[in-house]
């Protein structure tokens, strides 16, 4: 084969990490990838599109042994050598040179691609989103529906609007009669011609040309011509409407569902629809009527951007303002309707012109509603107000001011990426675009009060860009993003086009969400330049904005750039979206921010001097209650904010005592929007903003090294001592809480720490096992002598350990040496030798490994990993707290696996900087990776190899083969490259728990949405969901007392306090080392009967029997210590024995008397009460 060819069909195979790990489409319901459309100038794109990465599956399975998959011009393979020619005569196969077309192909894949398999999936998803070519059943709708439309009968509607139509929404600043009329015109347009359409269900968008004998010649002004076009949906509905009801079945207009919907969100800009089912046509599908008028009724001119539409009502004796301000977004509002059939025809030449446009135009579909930028139809969603004809459009723009050939060869994936570059590259803040002109003109002072993005029509007039505003920096963002991920990463299909950003609870830190605002949110301003000002005029936020702008606009802007502004260096990025779905169809804006973990407990922020031009706006920032004057020790006075920073090692953020970040955004919305302020919603997780890295734990440290540097300057061992390794999870600031260690004579409560000493290498070490365990004691109780004797230090010696004791802490020490456990880390720890070759160590061996070496070192890595990541600490014990609440806790080391790889590995996201969004990163790993086909790998220090990683899919491939993993949780690192040493949770209940995840990553998206139970109650009890027990997995539920010392104290009183407060206290740790004893019985006598589940902070035992442990089985089992209840057979054949169920549940009852509250049998019709 020729260099860069595809092997034959039969040998090809795409690699499993691409081709089979699937994204999430986000909360909710698992989407499949559909077809409609856009709806035009004016449409929105319906719908979720795509699902788990259904182009790469298909695009795998394509590339198994099959016809090679054609490229976008025809050619097989994407550009593969032909068919080989066989010669009859001597039974060879012979090739030959490749062809132009071959070469250019080849290099296409290379250098544009990157990948064969990139290539597959980009063709395979533009099969997949394309409508269909065949909808003849839409065109016979559509040809008998003109008929039906042109048959409306005329009427004169009053000119009290609102009365006639009490379900639509009128300006009614200046009411006029008006005559309702058949359409005079009606044509097809938005995506269903070009064939651009995306989505489920297809939707055509017809353009219904009112009568021009029904307008009058300045109609234009103040709203007077959206209240009739208003009107005239009305009208058109109440009639169509009728006909529905009154058609009989069979004809064409049976069963039509008629309706109205506002557009893009803006309830004064309504059109007709018609939901045409299955049942009528053979295919569901949607027609939406836009009422437009003719292009030469009003004069274009008068609708210039500069100049102003909606007149101020004078009143009598009063003087007229001399220069109204612009109202330009009204002005395109208006023009939009008479340009609908000049837009098509745009695209059409565009389409004509660069056939690979259609397919462009499907790709940037796909991305933006894989960013939750598109309106969708139902329910509640996050959105921006841009529509399919604006990403047409861009696209068009970027085909033609492009240096890229019009011809049948240019990719679509290439006009992608110039598409992209256009969002990216234009500067839309000082910026403004023409179609058809390459390159950005500098906006005026003037042009750029007018909009936040110009993008105007080849005359200038009509800004297709109208609505986005502020919204517009999000969009760049992203476009910046996705141009990245292409030019840096081999395989970018699922981080450009997956539906990973889907829910922003993946990328927020903290959200603030307004209540819902009125109707008119999304409709230009009725009073430009006299509507109340958002936030103080003095700062700057409120001027900034057109003087017509929509009020959630407004708002979203002038919310993310305070609170930016009031946050620092504290916020490294905000995002405005808006949420639909609420009462009447009002919006909501939601702001987010991704923070910078580092600074947030920062309580003192330090302003300009007090002579400074800035001094002003400052005190006008934070108001006179938070701005004060402070003299430093560098003799600098300064204004300075300062904040109250709450009590350390809380686990919580309370009302009472909030964070920083909490105090410094509800001091502003107090102060800047305190008529938002009173509905809004601050998101910012479970626990809040609570300290990353405790303060224990920095004094943690502080005793380790000094605790180090004692060890190491011993004298009298006959080795010395190589390092000293922290093993606890204190260490690595993620235990959840600490062990509290043998109170001593001295009556001081002082925590317990794990630690491993590591001496050099010798030969004077026995190669015995036993005699090595002897020497290890003995060099255990000289370290204790000298300790005690030459620095003071208590230290006791147990078998095989060492407590050392200083003023807080307990170090406790277990001694390591290489050659005890050279042969085991060899069998385990080796690349080249996988552990099937040969019979694994023993259990007791592996163990051995895991304690003294393998988690020595994943501590260190954690350590040093949290040093550069804090809010991976925190992240830890968040997850921990969720893994618990499922009952699944003392799986610790699989929650630091999985979130380090997702602060480590954060692709296709930015790196997580809160605890919150760690939890959702963790519970999206668990939910979308490929578990049964893919290693779940994570580097710790970047150290692993590429030879590294092919030998650690290797092995995970033996595994999966040989049906030896006991754990469908493989995962590997470059010191447990076989997946041996990490304990998992066990298989019973692996798809439980991915279920749970998915539950979890969804209470958190409809926190954002403010949805559900989470919604009414506005503070932490909204997240109980979080963090609830679902019991229907379980076969057998024990709840016990809770005897906690909140209670403890509560129980004590009537009786001395410190005496009392100590007694419950000591009661308090039996009950919970008598509930440790209980999980511990359970486990040993019935582990070969059920798993037992259990959380120290969760006061439940949950078991769940064996499925494989009930098959009847031979007598001989009634020799183990399970009773068993025996089942006779046919005559001649021993009895059969299953484990008694009835008795297995009262030992369990028997067990836990006196610490069960109840007891109780999932699945049956009463509980079993046991205490």
């Amino acid at each position: 084969l020729h260099l860069g060819y595809a092997p034959p069909a039969a040998s090809v195979r795409a690699p499993r990490d691409c081709a089979r790990r699937r994204m999430p489409p986000g909360p909710g319901k698992k989407r499949k990838a559909g077809r409609g459309v856009d709806g035009g100038a004016v449409g929105n794109t319906s719908a979720d599109e795509a699902g788990r990465g259904g182009p790469a599956k298909k695009a795998a399975k394509a590339s198994e042994p099959a016809a090679p998959p054609k490229s976008e011009t025809g050619a097989p393979g994407g550009g593969a050598a032909k068919p080989p020619v066989a010669a009859a005569a001597k039974g060879k196969v012979e090739f030959r040179a490749p062809d132009a077309a071959e070469v250019f192909e080849i290099s296409r894949t290379q250098n544009l691609y990157k990948s064969n398999l990139f290539r597959l999936q980009i063709e395979e998803l533009v099969r997949e989103v394309a409508p269909k070519k065949s909808q003849s059943h839409i065109e016979t709708f559509l040809r008998n529906f003109k008929a039906v439309i042109e048959g409306l009968a005329p009427r004169k509607i009053p000119e009290n609007f609102a009365e006639e139509f009490p379900q639509l929404r009128f300006h009614e600043q200046q009411p006029f009669p008006f005559e309702f009329a058949a359409p005079r015109r009606i044509d097809v347009v938005g995506s269903m011609l070009l064939g651009t359409g995306s989505g489920n269900e297809p939707t055509v968008d017809l353009a219904v040309e009112m009568p021009s004998a029904s307008f009058q010649s300045k109609d234009y002004l103040n709203f007077r011509y959206l209240n009739k076009r208003t009107a005239y949906v009305g009208e058109m509905h109440r009639q169509l409407a009728a006909l529905c009801e009154a058609a009989p079945a069979g004809v064409l207009m049976s069963g039509v569902e008629v309706d109205v919907a506002p557009v893009l969100g803006d309830v004064f800009r309504q059109c007709t629809t018609l939901r045409v089912r299955e049942a009528q046509s053979g295919g569901a599908f949607m027609v939406r009527l836009l009422p437009v008028y003719a292009a030469d009724l009003f004069p274009v001119a008068k609708m210039a951007p500069d100049r102003n539409l909606v007149r101020a009502v004078i009143p009598p004796g009063a003087s007229a303002s001399a220069s109204p301000p612009p109202t330009a977004l009204y002005n395109s509002c208006v023009l939009e309707d008479c340009r609908m059939r000049a837009h098509l025809e745009l695209l059409h030449n565009a389409l004509q012109r660069t056939p690979a446009l259609k397919d462009a135009i499907l790709l940037l579909k796909r991305w933006a509603s894989a960013r939750s930028f598109m309106p969708r139809r139902s329910g509640s969603y996050f959105f921006i107000p841009i529509s399919g004809f604006c990403l047409s459009i861009v696209a068009a723009h970027a085909a033609q001011t492009s240096n890229v050939a019009p011809s049948s060869q240019t990719s679509s994936f290439q006009l992608f990426k110039l598409a992209l570059s256009v969002f990216a590259n234009t500067e839309w803040s000082n910026q403004k675009l023409v179609f058809g002109k390459s390159g950005g003109t500098p906006l005026t002072p003037e042009e750029i009060k007018m909009s936040g993005a110009h993008f105007y029509d080849t005359d200038g007039m009509y800004n297709f860009f109208w609505r986005l505003g502020s919204f517009i920096d999000e969009i760049r963002w992203e476009a910046a993003r996705a141009l990245r991920t292409l030019d840096a990463r081999a395989d970018p299909f699922e981080a450009v086009f997956g539906q990973q950003g889907a829910s922003p609870a993946l990328m927020w830190d903290l959200a603030v969400r307004t209540a819902p605002l009125g109707a008119a949110a999304l409709c230009p301003a009725s009073t430009p330049g006299k509507a109340p000002k958002i936030g103080a005029p003095q700062l700057g936020f409120s001027g900034a904005e057109p003087a017509d702008a929509p009020e959630a606009m407004a708002l979203a802007s002038c919310l993310a750039k305070l609170l930016a502004e009031g946050l620092g260096d504290r916020c490294t990025r905000s995002a405005a979206r808006l949420i639909a779905g609420g009462p009447d169809g009002a919006v909501s804006v939601i702001v987010g921010f991704q923070l910078d973990s580092v600074n947030l407990e920062r309580g003192l922020d330090r302003g300009p001097s007090a002579e400074s031009p800035e001094a002003p706006r400052f005190r006008e920032l934070w108001g006179a209650e938070r701005s004060e004057l402070r003299r430093f020790k560098d003799g600098s006075v300064l204004e300075c904010a300062v904040w109250a920073k709450p009590p350390p090692g809380r686990s919580v953020e309370s009302k009472r005592q909030p964070a920083v970040v909490t105090q410094i955004v509800l001091h502003l919305l107090k102060r800047h929007f305190p008529q938002v302020a009173a509905g809004a919603d601050l998101i910012s997780g479970a626990m809040g903003f609570v300290t990353n890295l405790g303060e224990r734990e920095r004094r943690l440290w502080l005793a380790f090294e000094a605790f180090r540097g004692h060890l190491c300057q011993l004298s009298s061992l006959p080795l010395t001592i190589k390092d000293v390794h922290p093993v606890d999870a204190s260490f690595s600031y993620t235990e959840l809480a600490a062990r509290n260690a043998p109170v001593a004579a001295d009556g001081i409560q002082r925590t317990l720490h794990d630690t491993v000493v590591e001496f050099e290498s010798s030969a004077r070490w026995p190669d015995d096992p036993a005699a090595a365990q002897k020497v290890a004691g003995a060099m255990l109780l000289q370290m204790k002598e000298e300790l005690q004797s030459d620095l003071g230090i208590e230290a006791d010696v147990t078998h095989g350990i060492l407590d050392v004791r200083y003023p807080e802490f307990v170090f406790r020490i277990r001694v390591f040496h290489e050659q005890e456990l050279r042969f085991v880390a060899h069998r385990v720890t080796n690349f080249a030798t996988p552990p099937s070759s040969a019979v694994l160590p023993s259990v007791e061996d592996i163990d051995r490994l895991r304690d003294v070496w393998w988690r020595p070192r994943v501590r260190s890595a954690l350590h040093s990993t949290v040093l550069q990541r804090p809010a991976l600490a925190g992240a830890v014990r968040l997850c921990q707290r969720w893994l618990g609440s499922q009952l699944l806790g003392g799986y610790q080391e699989f929650v630091e696996h999985l979130v380090a790889a997702a602060f480590l590995t954060p692709a296709p996201f930015e790196a997580p900087t809160s605890p919150q969004v760690g939890l959702c990163r963790m519970c999206w790993l668990l939910d979308i990776f490929d578990w049964e086909h893919e290693p779940f790998v994570v580097d710790f220090d970047g150290k692993l190899a590429e030879e590294e990683r092919m030998a650690i899919r290797r092995s995970f491939e033996r595994s999966r083969s040989d049906a030896s993993s006991a754990s469908p949780f493989w995962i590997a690192s470059r010191f447990d490259p076989h997946a041996i040493l990490l304990q998992c949770p066990p298989a019973t209940v692996a798809l439980w728990l991915r279920r749970r995840a998915r539950h979890a990553l969804s209470i958190c998206h409809r926190r954002l949405l403010g949805l559900g139970a989470a919604a009414s109650a506005g503070g932490p009890v909204g997240w109980d969901a979080l963090f609830a027990l679902d019991t229907s997995v379980f076969d057998v539920v024990v709840r016990l007392r809770r005897m906690d010392e909140e209670q403890a104290v509560a129980s004590a009183e009537g009786t001395p306090r410190k005496k009392g407060l100590k007694n419950e206290r000591l009661r308090a740790a039996v009950a919970r080392e008598a509930v440790q004893n209980l999980v511990s019985k359970l486990r040993s006598h019935l582990s070969s009967v059920c798993l037992v589940f259990h959380d120290a902070d969760c006061r439940v035992i949950a078991l769940k029997w064996r499925p494989s442990a009930f098959f009847p089985q031979h007598h001989n089992i009634l020799m183990g210590a399970i009773p068993h209840t025996m089942i006779p057979q046919d005559k001649g054949q021993p009895p059969l024995c299953v484990p008694n169920v009835l008795y297995l549940t009262c030992v369990v009852s028997s067990l836990a008397e006196g610490l069960a509250l109840d007891l109780t049998v999932m699945g049956a019709r009463g509980a079993v009460h046991g205490a």
